[in-house]
């Protein structure tokens, strides 16, 4: 699966700047022949709201990276933003990989839903299910637990050695991440 792929987070989750109720998301597009950045694009998504699936699916298609897999560390992006795999894969024709460090737990993350109150959390629970098929994967910087749409294990796990550089975490999500989190920073200083 050598080739582009794309690496999706957000970063620090507050509530920034003069768009209040905004967090800072970026994707990260990563040539995984030459082990580099690529390109780069950030976007806003609402905190708690349900727009992270439309925003990443802009983010990559920005990038030029439709029908290249997207990797996640989570499918929640800015606090219960929740991002859809078969949202994503619709609007941008990429499978999704989510990359978790431990087992997600479907019963914890149902109850914070619960007790968040959150709009439609009937929808952002049946996308949170997925969690439940999660499967570890082993590789040399210790165990994953992939959540794959539009992948065979096979190919996500590939995907995960493919990406992995200085831990568990894909370098193009660990990039994503740092982008993200200098760009709420600067927001925050707004």
């Amino acid at each position: 699966m050598a080739g582009v792929v794309v690496g999706c987070d957000d970063g620090r989750v507050e509530k920034l700047g003069p768009q209040a109720g905004f967090t800072a998301v970026a994707c990260i597009s990563w040539d995984n022949r030459l082990r580099l950045p690529l390109a780069g694009s950030l976007g806003l998504v609402r905190v708690d709201g349900v727009d992270a699936t439309s925003v990443l699916a802009g983010l990559v298609l920005r990038l030029g990276a439709a029908g290249r897999p997207v990797l996640l560390d989570s499918l929640t992006i800015g606090g219960f933003n929740i991002v859809s795999p078969p949202g994503v894969e619709r609007l941008t024709g990429s499978p999704v990989l989510a990359v978790y460090n431990y087992r997600p737990s479907l019963e914890r993350l149902e109850s914070g839903l619960r007790s968040s109150r959150l709009p439609l959390a009937g929808v952002r629970a049946r996308v949170l299910s997925l969690v439940e098929e999660a499967a570890e994967a082993s590789t040399p910087h210790g165990p994953v637990y992939l959540v794959a749409w539009g992948l065979e294990a096979s190919e996500a796990r590939r995907l995960v050695l493919e990406t992995q550089v200085y831990g568990r975490k894909p370098e193009p999500v660990r990039i994503a991440h740092y982008t993200a989190s200098e760009a709420s920073e600067a927001l925050r200083r707004v």
